[in-house]
């Protein structure tokens, strides 16, 4: 499971080093491949086999429904498949880039089967709005 913080940058190719510790995971319990895309401000990093199962779950939907077909629509017209190269980088494509707002200082942070992709200054307005209590309440609803 994807776990902790990281900040890094992007250098002016747009590519992106993958914490030792993600590419550590990536390789070790799944198959070194990425699925990225953009979702509630951020960049949504799968692990390839987790995007699959994804898709297994999306391919129940009533592909008819209105909703449906708007989710589809956006969710994967940015699903961009980002192989980690040698030295442990993915190239982010510059939509996906301008998406997040993301330009030279990033966040990355781990979210269980999945991890994030934000922009260091996004993040921290994002981190700082939550409060502790928000946080007791969300936990609640959730039944945790």
């Amino acid at each position: 499971m994807f776990r902790g913080r990281f900040e890094h940058t992007i250098d002016s190719k747009g590519r992106l080093s993958i914490p030792a510790r993600f590419r550590e995971i990536l390789k070790n319990q799944y198959d070194n491949r990425l699925v990225v895309t953009t979702y509630d401000g951020c960049l949504i990093a799968y692990p390839y086999p987790e995007w699959v199962t994804l898709e297994e779950r999306i391919a129940g939907l009533p592909e008819f429904k209105k909703d449906t077909r708007a989710f589809l629509r956006f969710f994967y017209s940015s699903a961009t498949d980002c192989p980690i190269d040698r030295l442990g980088r993915i190239l982010i494509p510059q939509p996906l880039r301008e998406y997040a707002g993301l330009e030279k200082e990033v966040v990355l942070v781990g979210a269980f089967k999945q991890f994030e992709i934000w922009s260091k200054k996004v993040w921290k307005a994002a981190e700082s709005s939550v409060s502790g209590e928000e946080i007791s309440s969300m936990l609640e609803r959730l039944g945790i």
